[in-house]
């Protein structure tokens, strides 16, 4: 990686911006642009909630794994709890209150394992990943869209040998399940120091 604060510069600039579209969930906006050639062009991008999830780790090092219906795909896939951050919510906030809504169980103890970007060339979101540990009793509350939503308790080896077999395909909790091996298993998995340790 380059140590030039000039290397991460954008070389696209905004002429103007159109919402095409305005939904519960995204804006799609139809923008002018200068490339980063210098001609003009167009490009269609999406605003939309930046989002939280939850690797919950319970006291046997087992790891909660969601079952799911997504509608865009028609099929159902494996993945940490997780969802949008809500306007003035703080992203630990919605890690936490995700967890305990799709699971049951409120995390005692949240540590930022890293922020991505899911779709860096049609949105700005970022997707927060936190390591949940210290499991309490909390209250299961899903919303209409997660009536079919079950829970699975795997060993967190095997959960990551699912992203490895692309049994969990989900970009996020692919990526949180790498790194939460990697720092609570750190022999079998390579060293990663979280943020702030």
């Amino acid at each position: 990686m380059s140590d030039d604060p000039g290397a991460r510069r954008c070389a696209w600039t905004r002429l103007s911006s159109r919402p095409v579209h305005r939904g519960e969930h995204l804006t799609l906006h139809h923008d002018r642009v200068l490339q980063p050639d210098g001609t003009e062009g167009t490009y269609d991008r999406i605003t939309l909630a930046d989002g939280a999830r939850a690797v919950a780790i319970d006291a046997d090092d087992r790891v909660a794994l969601v079952e799911d219906a997504f509608y865009p795909l028609g099929e159902r896939l494996l993945h940490v709890p997780g969802g949008a951050v809500a306007a003035g919510e703080r992203p630990e906030d919605a890690a936490a209150r995700e967890c305990e809504e799709e699971t049951g169980l409120r995390p005692g103890t949240l540590r930022p394992l890293t922020a991505y970007h899911p779709l860096p060339a049609r949105t700005s979101a970022v997707t927060h990943l936190f390591l949940a540990t210290d499991l309490r009793r909390g209250a299961l509350r899903r919303d209409p869209t997660e009536a079919t939503m079950t829970v699975r308790w795997v060993p967190l080896g095997e959960a990551v040998a699912a992203v490895a077999s692309g049994a969990v395909s989900e970009a996020g909790s692919a990526i949180g399940l790498l790194l939460a091996a990697s720092v609570l298993a750190p022999a079998e998995a390579g060293a990663v120091r979280l943020p702030g340790r």
